[in-house]
């Protein structure tokens, strides 16, 4: 959410879902996107990516969403999305996705 030296202003403010164009997957009940969430600066650009965990995405073997960081924000261009299939595993009940380590 984006703000000013006085708080957060809601203004321009942005938000994300399986159902939102560009993002992979669909939203299905019990998915849980979004029950984890972080930014981490990962290409080290000095803006900050949004990982998104839905640990119950595919049966709660689940899934992780990766959104780039420009200088306009957050966007869903060029997002990406991981889950037991792209890691060649068989994932029953994994809840990847389901926290990030601290």
């Amino acid at each position: 959410m984006p703000g000013t030296s006085t708080g957060p202003t809601g203004t321009g403010t942005k938000g994300f879902n399986q159902d939102t164009a560009g993002v992979a997957g669909a939203a299905e009940p019990n998915d849980r996107f979004g029950g984890a969430a972080a930014f981490v600066d990962g290409d080290k650009d000095g803006r900050a990516e949004l990982a998104v965990g839905a640990p119950g995405e595919d049966e709660g073997a689940g899934a992780l969403w990766f959104f780039p960081a420009t200088t306009a924000g957050t966007t869903v261009t060029g997002s990406s999305a991981i889950n037991n299939a792209t890691l060649g595993t068989v994932a029953v009940k994994a809840a990847l996705g389901a926290s990030f380590g601290r």
